[in-house]
């Protein structure tokens, strides 16, 4: 890898005005000099392809697409970089996080992924909470569910690579699938560092769709080998069938029949 590796951060987007520009801003405010921004825009009509207009750094593209992995893999055919970024338009870098990482890249040549840690905001990007996340250990990560923030991590694009970008048939979990597979063929490395900011809001997917978004990843998890009985499925029924509901459902059945 070059000392100097060149950055592409690919942003797929679809209707994401509300949040573009701070996206935008929290790349080109990287204290790194070589970086290339590419935004993969699924059709936009909220005014999305006039603030990307604006930005003649950021390299896009706007078609429409199959969802965000489909969107993200025309973006890892254009990018250009040794590394590559994963950033939604709705999440945001913060400073330092891209020479965090090429650092982490370079004293260890056998990492495929370098990842830290995620601070979780609000439509406003005020912050929530800290995800503070682990080391990567495949077998927990098969009973437990993904630790790896995505926003804060960044791929070796060989690897990247070799295991074949995205697979476009997950609409919720493909960054846990992704690492799984990265995970077979080389090792994902975990620095606690605040790289990165989640956003969680009405129409995002943690905001909108975490029982498919659950399901997903359990089907991942299954995919590659985890247990029938795992963790995340006990969790899951502790969480959602617990003893007083389910006797209050079967209370109510017996009552209708």
């Amino acid at each position: 890898m070059n000392r100097q590796p060149l950055v592409t951060v690919v942003t797929p987007a679809l209707n994401a005005a509300r949040y573009l520009e701070e996206n935008i801003a929290s790349v080109a405010g990287q204290s790194y000099p070589r970086l290339e921004h590419i935004v993969v825009d699924g059709g936009s009509a909220d005014g999305t392809i006039e603030i990307l207009k604006r930005y003649p750094d950021v390299q896009w593209i706007s078609e429409p697409d199959s969802g965000q992995s489909d969107a993200l893999n025309k973006g890892l055919r254009l990018a250009r970089g040794e590394v590559i970024g994963w950033l939604n338009a709705d999440d945001f870098y913060l400073p330092g996080a891209v020479s965090s990482a090429v650092r982490e890249f370079l004293g260890d040549p056998t990492a495929g992924v370098v990842y830290g840690n995620a601070l979780l905001v609000d439509h406003s990007g005020q912050e929530l909470s800290r995800i503070r996340s682990e080391r990567f250990d495949m077998e927990r990560a098969l009973d437990f569910g993904n630790v790896v923030p995505q926003p804060a991590a960044f791929i070796r694009r060989s690897v990247l690579d070799q295991v074949g970008g995205l697979t476009t048939g997950y609409h919720y979990a493909m960054d846990f699938d992704l690492w799984i597979r990265i995970a077979k063929v080389a090792s994902l490395e975990y620095v606690d560092a605040d790289w990165a900011a989640f956003r969680i809001h009405r129409e995002s997917k943690t905001g909108s769709a975490l029982k498919a978004m659950w399901h997903e990843e359990r089907a991942v998890a299954r995919a590659h080998g985890g247990p029938l009985f795992s963790t995340m499925l006990r969790r899951h029924f502790r969480d959602n069938y617990k003893p007083r509901a389910v006797a209050s459902r079967l209370k109510r059945a017996v009552a209708r029949s």
